[in-house]
């Protein structure tokens, strides 16, 4: 089973992460330049787009969310994964506002619900419930949840 979940969610990664030139949004000036330049530069292996973004920890995180909220923003998902990576509570707002747009992709939303339990497993677990009902990448993310599958904390 699990290996099915992880299989469904790679191939949306794949499909969906690069399938789009998107816009390259850098928030927080100066600070935060080298960490943009880096994230948005071609990354050899798709799974180390993010590391910019966790490495520059919880002080990134306001800068991180204020580019996400822009839904043509180039590697998204990944940004969307890094602020369940460094775990700060200070993103929720922003995760749980893309989880409960309907007009977002069902791909964003299932994303941001990772993070949020990465962030907050009860709350992941409350929003699971809510969403039990939904399709696509969602649901494959609500059903994890709901299992506690071990993959969706991988990178802690």
């Amino acid at each position: 089973m699990q290996r099915r979940y992880v299989l469904a969610v790679l191939v949306s990664l794949a499909s969906s992460a690069r399938a789009g030139t998107g816009n390259k949004y850098r928030p927080g000036g100066e600070k935060f330049k080298k960490m943009w330049a880096d994230f948005y530069k071609e990354a050899i292996h798709e799974p180390e787009i993010d590391e910019p973004l966790v490495r520059a920890g919880r002080d990134a995180v306001p800068a991180i969310c204020e580019a996400v909220k822009n839904k043509d923003m180039k590697y998204r998902r990944y940004a969307l994964g890094a602020l369940g990576h460094i775990r700060d509570r200070r993103a929720l707002t922003t995760l749980e506002h893309i989880l409960n747009a309907e007009d977002e992709v069902d791909y964003f939303r299932g994303d941001a619900l990772r993070s949020i339990y990465q962030i907050d497993r009860k709350l992941g677990a409350k929003y699971s419930e809510m969403y039990k009902d939904s399709t696509g990448t969602l649901k494959t993310y609500v059903t994890a949840v709901r299992r506690r599958e071990p993959w969706l904390l991988v990178n802690e």
